[in-house]
């Protein structure tokens, strides 16, 4: 690869946002990242991973990201007279004026809880036109015969969240929010959910609605390859119809391919190992995964941008990009501070 390529990391949880961010103060591992981020060039950037993706992939601006359907489409299960929507498994604990989420990914529902569940759901409405299914125990989706028009939150951002004031919105959104009652009465009413509390896990009391609309249309993406173990990044490589790979075992592989290309590549490289992590109270969680994501890919990745003067551009996703350049080990005298570059949130 030579001068002009490009090499885009998306990277959501990188820099946060975190439950506190003190205990990090003297952290080594924190103090290189820091110090890195600090050299580099910052600038503006969308505030959130589907902004990113957006610009990035040149995809119409102002709607949603029709997720459900890029992922549809990755899995080659795209029927074009339905509509789809992620209809995703989660727990919500209710307080006195607030509900917060618990995401599929912590309540270790098994293969057949879901499919249980799946099909009861679809007994139910059956008479709207709607079918639930699932890709996976923890990823599940409606599809409807009628076109689903509503703004959603995704999954990851209303985890750990209060939900009251992420709820869908719309010209749809009545309707879909009644089906979710509907729904969360007949999830917390059946026996699945009886025994999980019975042996203390936690119940699959409700869904999450998000991702919907129509495939986009594109407008001339100049994306030449998309690596990701994430299902949306496999669809939009399908849709712009560049190279897709899954994250390889080593940098040195991933490397192998970036340097196979030639003048004027755009690479996309998504790692969404931090993404979860932030819901967490405990940083630890997250700052053993950024460790491991540092070492293993950012650093040797930026090393290797350097050498080959390619172009770098790293997204946190937080409203924020960092260009790196083999000139930026020079800039000695950039000292930036943790709070620039990590930021924290305060739990409704």
């Amino acid at each position: 690869m030579n001068a002009n390529s490009e090499l885009h990391l998306i990277l959501p949880g990188v820099c946060g946002p975190l439950a506190e961010i003190q205990s990090l103060k003297n952290n080594p591992v924190i103090k290189h990242w820091i110090k890195t981020l600090s050299k580099s060039h910052c600038s503006p950037a969308p505030e959130n991973m589907h902004g990113v993706i957006t610009s990035l992939f040149k995809l119409s601006d102002g709607v949603d990201i029709p997720t459900a359907a890029l992922i549809m489409l990755a899995n080659d299960m795209v029927d074009t007279a339905l509509h789809y929507m992620h209809a995703d498994p989660v727990h919500l604990r209710a307080d006195l004026d607030h509900a917060v989420l618990t995401s599929s990914a912590d309540l270790a529902i098994s293969d057949t809880e879901a499919d249980v569940l799946c099909e009861a759901l679809n007994q139910h409405f059956n008479e709207d036109g709607l079918n639930f299914f699932r890709i996976d125990k923890n990823q599940w989706f409606v599809s409807s015969k009628k076109k689903i028009q509503m703004n959603t939150t995704s999954l990851v951002e209303a985890t750990g969240r209060n939900i009251n004031f992420l709820l869908p919105q719309g010209p749809g959104s009545s309707n879909w929010k009644q089906r979710l009652t509907e729904a969360q009465m007949l999830l917390h009413a059946h026996d699945i959910n009886i025994n999980r509390e019975n042996t203390g896990q936690q119940s699959i009391n409700s869904l999450w609605f998000h991702g919907s609309g129509e495939q986009p249309v594109l407008n001339e993406s100049v994306v030449t390859s998309v690596c990701s173990d994430d299902d949306l990044f496999k669809g939009l490589a399908s849709l712009v119809k560049c190279d897709y790979l899954e994250v390889p075992d080593s940098v040195s592989d991933y490397t192998e391919h970036l340097l196979s290309r030639n003048n004027n590549a755009v690479h996309v490289f998504h790692l969404s190992e931090l993404e979860h992590s932030v819901n967490y109270t405990d940083v630890s969680l997250w700052l053993d995964k950024l460790t491991d994501v540092l070492t293993d890919w950012v650093y040797p990745l930026i090393k290797v941008a350097n050498k080959h003067n390619i172009k770098i551009v790293l997204y946190p996703c937080n409203a924020k990009q960092y260009q790196f350049t083999k000139y930026d080990l020079f800039k000695f005298w950039h000292q930036g501070t943790l709070e620039q570059h990590i930021s924290s949130y305060s739990h409704a």
